[in-house]
C-alpha cells in the first residue's frame, strides 16, 4: 500500500445510527474498508451515542477524535445537520488519540490530563504533531494551552479548534474511541515519519480600524476595564448606538485584536482575535472566548467578507508554503463561526478558496468552531508558538514527501 490512504464520507440521514452507517462506509471505501484513525465531526441534532454506534457497526474499534460542531466541512463544502468522518490508513504513521476530562472545573489540569493519557501509550517526540478538540463552552482557551505548554513546551506543535453546538451556546459532546464525553479536551497525535511533514495556515483577514487601548482590568476572561472606562461603555462609544444595539451579535463583526508584542517584532503587525460571547449591561463587562491579560494593548478590527475568503486563501499559501515541497495528502480546517455569521450565504466560498490553492483532489474535513489553535507562523521562531483565535481559520496539512 502507499504511505498513507485517506477516504472522507458524509452524511444528512435523519436516523443517527443510518448517518454513522453511511458516512462511515463512504469513507472507508477510500481505505479498503480498514482504517488507523477516524475524525468525525457531526452536528447537535444527532443522538450521539447512536451515531458513534453506526461507525463502530462499519469501523469496529478503530479509534476515534471528534465531536459536535457549528457548522461540518467535507469535500462537499460546507453543510449543516451532517455528519462527516475522515478515515486515515498509514504504515508509517503512528496515531494516537487521548481525552482528558473536567474542562470546567480546571483547564490547564483537564489539558495534564490529556497528554498524560496519550503519553500512557505514545513518546511526543517533536517531530510529532498534535490536533486538540476541545469543549467549546468549557472556560478559558488561553489555560488550555498553558496546561499543554507546560508539559509539552511553548514551541510544540499544537493545532485545533473549539467544538460547537450548533450555535446554541450551551454544551458541546466530544468522541473519543467510540463513546460520548462531555466537557473534556480530546486529541490526536501524529508521530511523524520522515516521509511526511506538516503545513499550518493561520490568517483571518480581519484587520485594525486603528482604535488601540490597554485592558486596565480582567478577571479570566472577564474584561472590566480599558483605559480605566468600562470595557462595555467603551465597546459602545466604538460601535455606535446603531450597532451597540445588536450586541452581543455585534461582537462577531467587530472583534478584539490582542495585539502581540512578540510578534510585532518581526516588523509585523499580529492580532489573536477575541470574540466577546456576552455582555453585562449592569456591571459594564464583556465575558471572552478566552482573557485578555491586563496591561495588554488592544485594538478593535473588523472585515468584509472579501477580507475573510482573502484570509482563508492566505492560510491556504501558508500551509503548502510549510510543505516545503510534500504533496499535500490531507486536510483538516478549523474556521471560526463567526467568519460563519458574518459571511452567511457566502460562507462556501472560503472553503472553495482553500481547496482552490490546495488542490479539490485532496481530503478535507473540518469544522466551524468556538476558537482556533495554531501558531501565526512556524517559520519565525517569535511566531512558532500555538496560540488561541478567534474569527480565524486555521488549517493543518498533512503532506508526503
Amino acid at each position: 500500500m502507499s504511505a498513507i490512504t485517506v477516504g472522507v464520507g458524509m452524511s444528512q440521514l435523519d436516523n443517527s445510527r443510518e448517518a454513522g452507517i453511511e458516512a462511515c462506509k463512504t469513507a472507508l471505501e477510500k481505505t479498503d474498508g480498514h482504517a488507523d484513525v477516524l475524525i468525525v465531526f457531526a452536528a447537535m441534532r444527532f443522538d450521539h451515542r447512536e451515531l458513534l454506534a453506526g461507525i463502530a457497526a462499519v469501523a469496529g474499534d478503530v479509534p476515534m477524535a471528534g465531536g459536535t460542531t457549528a457548522g461540518e466541512i467535507s469535500p462537499q463544502g460546507f453543510s449543516e445537520g451532517s455528519v462527516v468522518i475522515m478515515a486515515i490508513r498509514s504504515n508509517l504513521l503512528h496515531l494516537h488519540t487521548g481525552v482528558g476530562q473536567h474542562m470546567s472545573s480546571d483547564e490547564s489540569a483537564c489539558a495534564g490530563s490529556l497528554i498524560a493519557d496519550i503519553r500512557s501509550r505514545a513518546l511526543f517526540d517533536r517531530s510529532a504533531s498534535l490536533l486538540l478538540l476541545p469543549n467549546g463552552m468549557g472556560g478559558d482557551g488561553l489555560k488550555v494551552l498553558k496546561g499543554l505548554q507546560d508539559e509539552l513546551g511553548v514551541d510544540y506543535e499544537i493545532a485545533g479548534g473549539y467544538l460547537g453546538d450548533d450555535m446554541r451556546f450551551k454544551q458541546t459532546f466530544q468522541y473519543y474511541n467510540g463513546k460520548v464525553y462531555r466537557d473534556a479536551i480530546v486529541g490526536l497525535l501524529f508521530s511523524l515519519h520522515n516521509a511526511f511533514r506538516t503545513g499550518i495556515g493561520v490568517r483571518s483577514g480581519f484587520a485594525s480600524i486603528g482604535n488601540s487601548f490597554d485592558c486596565t482590568s480582567s478577571e479570566g476572561n472577564i474584561v472590566k476595564e480599558f483605559d480605566n472606562v468600562r470595557a462595555l461603555d467603551l465597546y459602545k462609544e466604538f460601535l455606535g448606538s446603531e450597532r451597540s444595539e445588536s450586541l452581543p451579535g455585534a461582537c462577531m463583526e467587530y472583534p478584539f485584536g490582542l495585539i502581540d508584542q512578540e510578534a510585532g517584532l518581526t516588523g509585523q503587525r499580529h492580532f489573536q482575535l477575541r470574540c466577546g460571547l456576552s455582555v453585562d449591561h449592569e456591571n459594564g463587562t464583556i465575558t471572552l472566548a478566552a482573557s485578555i491579560p491586563e496591561g495588554s494593548g488592544v485594538t478593535l478590527t473588523t472585515a468584509s467578507r472579501g477580507d475573510i475568503i482573502n484570509g482563508a486563501r492566505e492560510a491556504a499559501e501558508q500551509a503548502i508554503a510549510g510543505l516545503q515541497g510534500a504533496k499535500p495528502e490531507l486536510i483538516v480546517m478549523f474556521s471560526c463561526v463567526g467568519r460563519r455569521l458574518v459571511l452567511g450565504r457566502r460562507t462556501p466560498e472560503e472553503i472553495d478558496a482553500v481547496r482552490d490553492c490546495i488542490g479539490y483532489d485532496v481530503p478535507i474535513v473540518g469544522f466551524y468552531t468556538y476558537g482556533e489553535i495554531g501558531p501565526i507562523d512556524r517559520s519565525v521562531e517569535k511566531l512558532a508558538e500555538a496560540k488561541f483565535h478567534n474569527e480565524t481559520v486555521v488549517l493543518w496539512v498533512l503532506g508526503s514527501v
